[in-house]
């Protein structure tokens, strides 16, 4: 099988997210998505706690499962997640998969403070999904007319803090559970 890797804070988990899962099952050749809520950020990105936002996840891609399977595989490992590490554990217990690493063409401006991001190169495919306001998304996609919306978990959680609706940015799982564990505020 080939396997897309959607790694990430999901801090928390929002409809570009859901959005990016759907698209790139409808528009490659993968067979499965693992959704895959990192432990602890190695740039200090974080708020709620991994069992909250595993939670969230699998709640966002609820509607997508089978085809979209959330890992706890850095919470089970525990310490600073990196990108690297999670592609080793996926290589030893899938020997037989192929494996394609997921980003949002935000996140290209930052590998360049990853672990060992020359060595995933060479171990993995990475695939960029371009996002809306990005500076980078012309030359990404060329003529190309798709691209993510424009929805950041930092400003999802701004404005819980400054109690605005959020509702055309996460699923209505994903909120109510955030409402009733008071997160975010």
């Amino acid at each position: 099988m080939r396997i897309g890797i959607f790694g990430g804070t999901f801090d928390p988990p929002h409809l570009s997210h859901t959005l990016l899962c759907l698209y790139v099952l409808e528009t490659t050749d993968l067979d499965k998505i693992f959704v895959i809520p990192c432990n602890q950020h190695p740039f200090g990105k974080m708020g709620a706690s991994f069992e909250h936002r595993l939670a969230m996840c699998q709640l966002a891609m609820r509607r997508l499962q089978p085809d979209v399977e959330v890992l706890d595989i850095e919470g089970r490992r525990g310490g600073i997640s990196y990108t690297i590490d999670t592609v080793r554990e996926l290589l030893a217990l899938y020997p037989e998969d192929e494996f394609v690493v997921i980003i949002g063409s935000d996140i290209l401006k930052e590998t360049d403070r990853w672990k060992d991001f020359d060595e995933l190169q060479r171990m993995v495919k990475i695939l960029v999904i371009p996002r809306l306001m990005d500076e980078t998304r012309a030359e990404l996609i060329g003529t190309e007319k798709f691209f993510l919306p424009d929805i950041s978990s930092t400003m999802i959680r701004e404005k819980l803090r400054s109690n605005q609706s959020v509702e055309p940015f996460l699923s209505t799982a994903v909120l109510e559970y955030i409402k009733k564990h008071n997160l975010y505020h």
